[in-house]
């Protein structure tokens, strides 16, 4: 890299990816304290069937725009097909619903080696109340409970929010990517 910025390239934007590793038996009172609350402020916190699919795809057109994106976080247009092939493909959706209405989803995939976050989006008005790390505790949880000790996530560096909540979390970033450009 050294190399390459003096020779005149520029960073256009930074990633990161970071783990959660549980001990076996984990501890996790934190995570369930995020459940409570969140259910606290009369939200419910469940996972979510496929009949959720309108209002996650709604949920995910209201916050495309705040998704940022650079060279290596570009976030796709997701329509309900989109969103339907989650579940198809096995995915996990957890969200918090408020009298009916979805304010924010977390969708998290099982691999071999561990589970994975796809998304976690939050409606912008109920945005700084803990739902983020409310809906993806419940996903972790979840798996946790079915013998999932590493999960992994990851975003833009420039989405402090979302550092800060996977943190809160117990995330640790272990990997970091820079996106360069070639000089003009």
């Amino acid at each position: 890299m050294q190399h390459l910025m003096q020779a005149g390239y520029v960073i256009v934007g930074e990633s990161w990816g970071a783990r959660l590793r549980l001990s076996d038996p984990p501890d996790l009172s934190a995570l369930h304290a995020a459940v409570v609350a969140a259910t606290e402020q009369a939200l419910l916190i469940q996972e979510l069937d496929a009949s959720w699919a309108p209002q996650v795809t709604a949920l995910e057109a209201l916050n495309h725009a705040d998704y940022p994106c650079t060279p290596a976080t570009e976030v796709p247009h997701r329509d309900e097909s989109d969103v339907l092939e989650f579940w198809s493909s096995g995915c996990r959706l957890f969200g918090a619903i408020d009298d009916g209405q979805l304010v924010a989803v977390s969708v998290i995939t099982r691999t071999t080696a561990r589970a994975e976050t796809e998304f976690t989006s939050v409606h912008p008005s109920y945005r700084r109340r803990g739902l983020a790390v409310a809906v993806k505790a419940a996903s972790i949880t979840a798996l946790a409970d079915d013998g999932v000790r590493i999960f992994g996530t990851g975003g833009a560096q420039v989405n402090t929010g979302s550092i800060r909540m996977n943190e809160h979390l117990g995330y640790a970033i272990e990997e970091r990517w820079l996106s360069l450009t070639m000089p003009q």
